[in-house]
């Protein structure tokens, strides 16, 4: 069904572009219909390519693909951060750094894999109300990072609670 439904719209483009050439300097015979008849074959398919994309990706939900996967994922990446911000203060700079990193690369970055197929399950407004605190918890996480392997220990473990509210923003949304 995908192939039938990407052949419509590449079919539907062709005989829009073709119609469209129609309208050079004096409006052509039948170049109207064959640009209103691309549009429409472009828009039908796009719709159908639309609905199967988001039907795979549900299929995949079984996968942790949910909203309720999402906020597990968050709080798991929370709950670390709070963690480590409460053990901050006994870590040298290049410690905080490694366990920073720890968390960077993994629950952020295996979250962070997987955030087209969570927007294509969950549909953009659901989504972005949650990604927009992890992606600003996770920035300033890599920011506190930074500051940590510069050596700037005293301002890193200050980023971490404002990144730890950011993730509990999120996984509250």
């Amino acid at each position: 069904m995908k192939l039938v439904a990407n052949l419509l719209f590449i079919l539907g483009f062709c005989v829009a572009t073709i119609g469209g050439a129609g309208f050079a300097d004096s409006l052509e015979n039948g170049a109207l219909p064959l640009f209103l008849g691309g549009l429409v074959a472009m828009l039908i398919g796009g719709l159908i390519i639309r609905r199967l994309t988001h039907a795979a990706a549900h299929e995949e939900g079984g996968d942790g693909l949910s909203e309720d996967g999402l906020v597990k994922a968050i709080q798991e990446v929370r709950d670390q951060v709070q963690q480590l911000d409460g053990q901050s203060r006994d870590l040298n700079a290049h410690a905080l750094a490694e366990a920073i990193d720890k968390i960077l690369r993994g629950p952020c970055f295996d979250l962070g894999g997987r955030n087209e197929a969570y927007m294509r399950v969950l549909g953009n407004a659901t989504y972005v109300r949650y990604w927009e605190g992890f992606a600003v918890g996770e920035r300033l996480l890599a920011r506190a990072w930074s500051m940590a392997a510069d050596g700037a220990v005293e301002q890193s473990r200050a980023e971490l609670p404002k990144s730890l509210r950011e993730f509990q923003r999120a996984a509250s949304a």
